[in-house]
């Protein structure tokens, strides 16, 4: 440790005398001004730690001294005036100019001896407790660069997630969040920070992500569900939400940690497929109504066909086996083909059409004049008289808008195909 430095300053010089012999035994080193003017110049020169002053003295006296030297708190020195008995004004002006410490003339040796242990070893805690505190500010500063370089970094990671990242306090007000969750919301991570949910969404929304929170808060873990988010526009967004709670050092809840995914597409997709379903369970149902009558069609169209051929074919075939004559064999099998012809043809089909109205005579009359038959082979071949097949062939006429026309009756059925 250095030497502390003490300076005397006063005009008496049996005062200096007996400060020097006070303090010799002390380990100090001593320098002595017999004015405030001396007093300035070696305190400028030295440096001291202490200095003993008298306010009365020739050339420039003890006020003017602590007027030039302008006394600081943190000043690394420390002044102690000595003063007469009985002189309280100028102890007053003393403590104006920033003395602290007073010796009152008759001098104790004892007293400035311990007075000037003291003021030594004040200032010596003083400069202790200055470098703790540099040393403490340098190590705050440090560990604050340190947090902030860290939160920074930290920030800048969950900044790096696409997923919607938020954490609140138990109070359920925003301490932070990433860019993903700002861009959700459509607010800077500055307008978040401090806010609530009701801040954020509607009422009725904002009410129901409080109650999953509450409840997290109450009963601890982990809480997955779906929850929506409607912008102010109108646009609404559809989430699976992840929430748990966050504890301290001693295990006391702290807050919660949240994330959002968006489901949004999802949740239109499944929506799409659930109406595609309903879709397709609507048409198989009218694809099996309509299966269910083009099978009980083709039934009764089987059942006609058969009933058909047996009622119109078969008795002409059934003639042949009692083997007539050649004509009337060969009128036989050219009825049979006829009637098959008409069974196996939509022409029937079409001259019987609700539009046409034909009766089933003139449709057989019509198949005989398309087959180039003469109103007498016809006549043999449906067992009919002459006037009978005519009057079927007029009517016939008529219903095809024939009549009083120059039009071939065959021709027309044969265009009919």
């Amino acid at each position: 440790m250095k030497t502390p430095k003490v300076l005397i300053i006063d005009d008496e010089s049996i005062v200096r005398k007996a400060m020097q012999k006070a303090l010799r035994n002390e380990g100090y080193k001593l320098y002595f001004a017999e004015n405030g003017e001396q007093g300035l110049s070696l305190f400028a020169e030295i440096a001291p730690d202490l200095a003993f002053l008298d306010l009365r003295m020739p050339v420039m006296d003890g006020f003017a001294f602590l007027n030039k030297l302008q006394i600081k708190p943190k000043d690394p020195f420390l002044v102690v005036v000595i003063t007469g008995h009985g002189d309280d004004k100028e102890v007053e002006e003393s403590f104006r100019l920033g003395v602290n410490f007073f010796l009152r003339k008759p001098l104790s040796l004892i007293e400035v001896c311990c007075l000037a242990r003291r003021c030594i070893d004040l200032k010596a805690m003083e400069a202790d407790i200055r470098r703790h505190q540099d040393n403490l500010q340098k190590l705050v500063t440090e560990r604050t660069a340190a947090l902030e370089e860290q939160i920074f970094f930290q920030q800048t990671l969950i900044n790096s997630i696409p997923t919607p990242i938020f954490y609140k306090n138990t109070r359920l007000e925003y301490l932070g969040c990433n860019t993903a969750f700002a861009d959700l919301n459509r607010l800077a991570p500055t307008e978040i920070i401090g806010r609530s949910v009701f801040d954020l969404l509607p009422a009725e929304e904002a009410e129901a992500h409080t109650r999953v929170d509450r409840q997290l808060l109450r009963q601890g873990g982990m809480k997955t569900y779906q929850g929506s988010i409607c912008h102010n526009d109108g646009y609404k967004r559809e989430l699976m939400i992840n929430k748990t709670v966050y504890k301290d050092k001693n295990g006391a809840v702290s807050g919660l940690i949240g994330a959002s995914f968006d489901i949004t597409e999802l949740v239109r997709t499944k929506e799409d497929l659930t109406c595609r379903s309903h879709e397709l369970e609507e048409v198989n149902t009218a694809l099996r109504v309509l299966l269910k009558e083009v099978n009980r069609t083709r039934e009764n169209i089987e059942k006609k066909i058969v009933h058909n051929i047996r009622e119109t074919v078969m008795p002409h075939l059934e003639q042949l086996e009692d083997k007539p004559p050649a004509k009337q064999r060969q009128a036989y099998l050219e009825m049979a083909m006829a009637n098959l012809d008409r069974i196996t043809s939509s022409f029937p089909q079409r001259l019987s059409s609700s539009a046409l109205n034909l009766s089933p005579r003139e449709i057989q009359v019509a198949d005989f004049v398309k087959m180039g038959k003469t109103n007498k082979e016809t006549a043999r071949l449906m067992k009919l008289s002459c006037n009978a097949v005519e009057f079927h062939r007029n009517n016939l006429r008529k219903k095809l808008g024939l009549k009083g026309r120059k039009t071939n009756l065959r021709t027309h059925l044969m265009n009919m195909e």
